[in-house]
């Protein structure tokens, strides 16, 4: 039942239903280091690749899906803010 879907340029969405907001940190920790373990080769150059997660959950204060991409994409900014190849969350923030 997870979805996972391209948002916009270089923005990507995984919304977990029925999942806590830890095990979703879990989740995106686990993507982050694999993108970040594999290195792409382009031609003869070998490329690094990093990412920046922002994890959201419903609440009552965050009760729709606009509120909860707002308040991931707060958190993936505070992400590229904080050096990038990391994951920001309401509890790692």
């Amino acid at each position: 039942i997870d979805i996972f879907s391209r948002y916009g340029g270089e923005e990507f969405v995984l919304i977990l239903p029925e999942t806590s907001l830890p095990i979703a940190i879990n989740v995106a920790e686990r993507i982050r280091k694999n993108i970040s373990n594999c290195p792409m080769k382009a031609n003869s150059h070998q490329l690094k690749l990093t990412v920046s997660l922002g994890v959201s959950e419903l609440t009552e204060e965050i009760s729709d899906l606009t509120s909860l991409i707002n308040s991931t994409d707060h958190f993936m900014y505070q992400a590229k803010q904080a050096g990038r190849n990391t994951t920001v969350s309401a509890l790692t923030s």
